[in-house]
């Protein structure tokens, strides 16, 4: 019997705080997953570079300037962050709830990383831009550090959310091993026609043209995850949710709403002064052709705190907004679906590539960046309405359902 879990009855304060601890961590999902659906609205769904010509077309002008630097400043890089950090945290919640055998444990939750690793590479055919085949391989990573002592997960953790391997990995190429210098018109050309190539799939390519594509596109894909550091960053917001889990910060937020309230001071002040030294330095040196190498450096680095600590302040300032008497009402639509996230997920690809690709309504040449975005708001309102009449009649979205299935090799009861 898990220590943590008595196997006397629990009273029924206990149970509902239980239930609302669950609902709270179900709504921070759904707050990550409208986040996702609005950067890659913005984006129409491309999850890749198209023609410079073609981009400034439909990004011109005042609306959607100022719809880029929203984008840029509060949204991009910090929602994939938010979903990570709640992959680690419902493995530490599974880990803890387990009444199995550790080594059992392990041994399924390794069964389930590659069922839904199978699930994310389909999903990569339908959408290049695909998270979940990523999540199953560093999901692996992660195991390790299932039984490392908290400091330990909390350091590396830390160490990875602030991409710190990048970093250091700038600094060999720079002082060390320098990489080869390469012909800038040539790489420019190279990258123009392959975008070009892509954005003619896009526009004009079947479905099944477009999955061939994408299934020679997987290398590239993690090629950027590596060069970029997000895939260090991913890990990281996964060993920060394990390192909640297992304090048990979101299983007693009563308890600890003076961490969450401290948490949410901490990064939110940090995000603004960081944010002045960025403004600072693009001031000074913003109107040079060529800044300095260690300007660029530098706001690289303040880039990669300022998501984190974003990310943090997000977490931390939901969970408290969350357990407002005001803010109770949005609990159930956005734990509604979160509680289905694979589904919700899975479906706004579905919803996006139709909407914005060339076999379906073709919006990506038609829409300028301002617009896309507000497509965002009647894909997410629909969302929530069907996660919550599919949930009123069963226990699990349709994906979740089959991982579920999948996991334990036995159809899970559906019927709620």
């Amino acid at each position: 019997m898990n220590p943590a879990f008595p196997s006397t009855p629990a009273s029924p304060t206990a149970v509902s705080s239980k239930l609302n601890r669950i609902e709270v961590v179900d709504a921070l999902r759904g707050i990550a997953l409208f986040g996702i659906l609005l950067v890659h609205c913005a984006q129409w769904y491309t999850a890749g570079s198209i023609p410079g010509s073609v981009y400034q077309a439909q990004a011109s002008g005042v609306a959607n300037s100022v719809s880029q630097a929203i984008m840029g400043i509060f949204f991009d890089g910090k929602f994939y962050t938010f979903f990570s950090f709640l992959f680690g945290l419902s493995f530490a919640l599974m880990m803890t709830r387990s009444q199995e055998p550790s080594g059992v444990f392990y041994r399924r939750f390794a069964w389930r990383l590659i069922v839904l690793g199978i699930i994310g590479y389909l999903h990569h055919l339908l959408w290049r831009g695909d998270i979940l085949s990523i999540y199953a391989m560093l999901g692996f990573l992660m195991l390790p550090f299932g039984k490392v002592p908290n400091t330990v997960v909390l350091v590396v953790a830390l160490l990875l959310v602030t991409n710190v391997p990048s970093r250091l990995r700038t600094v060999y190429e720079t002082v060390v091993s320098p990489p080869a210098q390469k012909d800038p018109k040539q790489e420019q050309k190279t990258y123009e026609q392959d975008a070009k190539a892509y954005y003619d799939v896009l526009t004009k390519g079947s479905q099944a043209d477009l999955m061939r594509f994408n299934a020679n596109a997987f290398g590239v894909k993690m090629r950027f995850q590596l060069d970029s550091g997000r895939i260090f960053v991913t890990l990281g917001f996964f060993l920060l949710g394990l390192y909640a889990g297992r304090r048990r910060l979101f299983q007693q937020l009563t308890e600890n709403k003076r961490w969450f309230r401290r948490t949410t001071r901490f990064a939110g002040f940090s995000v603004l002064g960081i944010t002045a030294i960025g403004l600072g330095l693009f001031a000074v040196f913003g109107s040079d052709k060529a800044p300095p190498a260690w300007v660029m450096q530098t706001v690289t680095i303040l880039f990669d705190l300022q998501s984190a600590l974003l990310t943090i302040f997000y977490i931390a300032g939901f969970a408290l907004l969350f357990q407002r008497r005001s803010w109770q009402w949005t609990i159930g639509p956005l734990a509604a679906v979160g509680k289905m996230g694979l589904t919700s997920y899975v479906a706004q690809t579905i919803i996006g590539t139709y909407l914005f690709f060339g076999f379906g309504f073709g919006l990506l040449d038609k829409t300028t960046v301002w617009q896309a975005t507000l497509i965002t708001i009647p894909i997410f309102v629909g969302q929530v309405l069907f996660s919550q009449f599919w949930l009123a009649r069963f226990r699990y979205g349709p994906l979740e359902w089959l991982w579920r299935s999948l996991t334990y090799l036995r159809l899970q009861p559906m019927r709620a």
